[in-house]
């Protein structure tokens, strides 16, 4: 059995994120020693392994807990992961064509020389884009 602070270090994270899984019902809670220490299995190093994996790629906890659940169940979830997948790749590559539109427009606006303000223009290099 492990302590919350040898978990924490085998996996990368700290001992209040354990404590924030558990009252998440992600990770069970776990028995206490006579010394009231928390205590910890190596199945709970993996799954917050997992947890920790998925997040990596973009996973929200708010989806990671069904994973879990069906998991706890006997069930992979590997189907139910592919499709996060396919919907966090479909979210980055729309983030990836709005963030080249706007580099576009940056290079051209760096491009622009700056005449004189008009009126109440506060910089022509952007105003005159519009």
């Amino acid at each position: 059995m492990l302590t919350i602070g040898k978990v924490a270090r085998r996996v990368g994270i700290r001992p209040s994120a354990i404590r924030y899984y558990e009252r998440q019902g992600m990770l069970q809670p776990t028995v206490r020693g006579a010394n009231g220490y928390r205590t910890y299995s190596d199945d709970a190093v993996k799954l917050l392994l997992f947890v920790k994996r998925a997040q990596s790629l973009g996973i929200t906890l708010k989806e990671i807990k069904p994973l879990l659940n069906l998991a706890s169940q006997g069930q992979q979830p590997c189907s139910h992961v592919k499709q996060l997948a396919r919907n966090h790749l479909r979210e980055i590559d729309d983030k990836i064509r709005e963030l080249q539109t706007l580099r576009n427009e940056l290079r051209v606006l760096l491009r622009r020389k700056a005449g004189p303000p008009r009126g109440n223009e506060v910089c022509p290099i952007i105003e005159h884009g519009i």
